[in-house]
């Protein structure tokens, strides 16, 4: 199997049913899952763009009121229905690019390693309908992996868009009132040089 240059496997998620998934790469997602949790409230609805198996959503639902995630993969949205079960989370079939309907009744809307795997302006998109999907003052959490030259082969293989500093910070600023952008290196998620991050982790207030 091919590997990229931190001994990754060349897959498009990371997946905690994989006994090959390396431990660093399950740790690395976790964290931003904890990092996420520290700034709800319990009261809050949450949804999860681009859920993909669905132990993100499964995890909020410990802490918050009611979360929804969403996927356009069919398959992974039953397979989450199948694993994870809780009155207060649902998964459902969807599209962020074109939803059938606009929901602004979330408190937060996160999502994870998704943006770098649209074109440039399908990111635009994406991150306008994210803050659509928001109550005024809500709060949107995404990340993405900084954009640099010796990119990995998974990093080759499924992103069409990587964001620098500026440039992801730009479009964030569009669409809300206030932007701050935290550095990732491993499961560590510090305020800190935009140089120094291996992901970048937004945190937006509309």
């Amino acid at each position: 199997m091919k590997t990229d240059h931190i001994n990754c496997p060349v897959r498009p998620r990371v997946s905690l049913t994989n006994p090959s998934e390396p431990l660093e790469m399950i740790a690395f997602t976790i964290a931003r899952y904890k990092f996420a949790c520290k700034w709800m409230r319990d009261t809050d609805r949450v949804l999860e763009v681009g859920c993909g198996e669905g132990f993100g959503c499964n995890f909020f639902s410990k802490h918050v009121q009611s979360v929804v995630g969403i996927d356009i993969d069919e398959a992974i949205v039953k397979q989450c229905r199948d694993t994870y079960g809780a009155d207060n989370l649902h998964y459902c079939t969807g599209d962020i690019l074109n939803p059938h309907r606009v929901d602004c009744s979330f408190d937060v809307v996160v999502s994870f390693e998704m943006i770098e795997h649209v074109d440039q302006h399908d990111g635009r998109r994406m991150v306008e309908n994210c803050a659509a999907h928001l109550k005024d003052s809500g709060l949107c959490i995404l990340s993405t992996p900084r954009a640099r030259e010796d990119r990995s082969l998974s990093r080759q293989a499924h992103h069409l868009y990587e964001y620098d500093y500026n440039t992801f910070k730009a479009l964030l600023e569009d669409h809300f009132s206030r932007v701050m952008i935290f550095c990732q290196n491993d499961e560590y998620i510090y305020a800190g040089h935009p140089s120094t991050a291996w992901n970048f982790v937004a945190v937006c207030y509309k």
